[in-house]
């Protein structure tokens, strides 16, 4: 995700004779969080939802296939936010379950057994739902406003949309059948399978992703889209905007062939998906999300042929969502703790794309405009470690330590490695990892199993441990 305004510019902070003034990070009411226990493996999700646009609401049926870790469990619990919740049942019968509005739990008639596969079909609706899934129409202020649907999971909003585990630990496949006016086009994860006429008047789309991704990273968009086709090694590359955008929609996301190329040969590891999509939304509320395989951008980031001169924040923005197809989908954090390993590397790959591109001096650049953007939030906001897991809502992590400091640092391990061995301990990181979650210390083993060489003080420093090397400098001349 990027939620940086992507046209905001570096500054610097404000110091005070000199010395910078660390305020707390952790807000009041802050309190360590952690993952939640699993009392079984989610190995699928399967939503069949229709939408009613000019009512902005979903109803259908979430079906989840679980694993159970350990035997004697009789009792689940969901994040389900909002939802109004009718029917669930479990295995073919219907089970009693108590709502609070938040937390879905379901009373097991048998509890659950290790090596006995359980699917729990809870049927349910979102009416105007707050966050998570976002129905968007023209208003008297904005007449000219499209008619679109749109998700947004990153961090824990998936639950305003499905009932679900909603939290990144938990890797599933998943498949959304989705059923729509058959004016509009609907866009997910994965691959379609197929498009039916329901009556005439509407469409089901059936999308299935067929490798394993976290709920955070599942999504929707529906509008009417216009689809502009481009291929990378024989894989579909789209681009989705409304119509009469189609020109600027090629040149914003023209060069993402190239960029998955580029990305696949310095990650060690091809483009994992069978696609990949981009599709621009409006009143999204950040500046892309890097859905598995689908990645929602927002429609400011569309340029025309005069901002192609000489205005690169939105291929910028394509390069950062289009990195974490590796670094957040392929390689799934483990907590929102550790973040840090996407976002920076995200941020990192930016300056890695301008420098294949434009040269060493713009990419010197890019890095610096980072390193100042951190600075300023270490000088002028607080100080954190970029790994903590002390905080209110994990959203409250993504700030200047996640990204710009978090890319400062992979920076570092490549100056300090050399490029030869900072490639090898990335590829290495990707492929032991891949289709998996990882948290920092799977980077640090990565290094050290890649190159023999210890980088656990290093980490120490400048990942557990908040601040960077400050220095007094002083002259005299005779």
């Amino acid at each position: 995700m990027d939620e940086r305004l992507f046209w905001a510019e570096a500054f610097d902070g404000d110091r005070k004779n000199g010395k910078a003034k660390h305020k707390s990070f952790a807000l009041p009411g802050a309190k360590p969080q952690y993952a939640p226990d699993r009392p079984a493996r989610v190995e699928h999700i399967h939503l069949a939802i229709a939408l009613d646009l000019a009512a902005k609401t979903l109803e259908g049926t979430c079906t989840l296939t679980l694993d159970p870790i350990r035997s004697g469990v009789s009792r689940l619990t969901l994040d389900a936010c909002g939802l109004d919740i009718d029917t669930v049942r479990c295995s073919g019968g219907v089970q009693p379950h108590d709502y609070d509005g938040e937390v879905l739990t379901i009373h097991l008639g048998q509890p659950m057994q290790v090596g006995q596969k359980l699917e729990v079909a809870i049927a349910y609706a979102a009416r105007q739902p707050q966050r998570g899934i976002y129905f968007i129409h023209p208003t008297n202020a904005y007449p000219d406003k499209p008619v679109q649907v749109w998700t947004q999971g990153e961090d824990e909003d998936s639950r305003y949309w499905f009932p679900c585990f909603d939290y990144p630990g938990q890797l599933a496949t998943s498949e959304i059948e989705v059923t729509v006016p058959a004016e509009f086009t609907a866009v997910s994860n994965g691959k379609l399978l197929n498009v039916r006429d329901e009556d005439g008047d509407r469409k089901t789309y059936h999308w299935k992703q067929e490798q394993v991704h976290p709920t955070y990273l599942m999504t929707l968009a529906v509008g009417r889209f216009v689809e502009i086709r481009d291929e990378w090694r024989g894989k579909p590359v789209t681009y989705y905007a409304e119509p009469n955008l189609e020109d600027r929609a090629k040149l914003t996301m023209g060069k993402t062939p190239a960029m998955i190329e580029f990305f696949s040969e310095i990650f060690g590891y091809d483009y994992p998906y069978p696609k990949y999509a981009q599709v621009c939304v409006d009143d999204f509320i950040f500046g892309g999300m890097e859905n598995t395989s689908c990645t929602l951008l927002t429609d400011r980031c569309l340029i025309d042929e005069r901002a192609e001169i000489d205005d690169l924040r939105s291929e910028t923005l394509v390069a950062h969502e289009l990195a974490h197809q590796w670094f957040g989908d392929l390689l799934v954090i483990q907590h929102w703790s550790h973040a840090w390993i996407k976002e920076g590397m995200a941020t990192y790959a930016e300056v890695l794309w301008d420098e294949r591109n434009y040269g060493l001096d713009h990419a010197d650049y890019h890095r610096y405009q980072d390193r100042c953007s951190y600075m300023s939030e270490d000088s002028s906001r607080y100080r954190r470690p970029i790994v903590t897991n002390v905080y209110k809502v994990a959203i409250e992590l993504y700030d200047r330590h996640l990204y710009e400091k978090g890319a400062c640092v992979y920076h570092m391990l490549r100056h300090w490695l050399g490029q030869d061995l900072f490639q090898k301990a990335i590829h290495t990181f990707v492929n032991d990892n891949a289709h998996s979650t990882v948290e920092t210390v799977d980077l640090i083993r990565a290094i050290d199993k890649a190159t023999g060489l210890n980088p656990r003080s290093l980490f120490d420093q400048y990942v557990f441990r908040g601040g960077h090397p400050e220095f007094k400098v002083a002259y005299s001349w005779d």
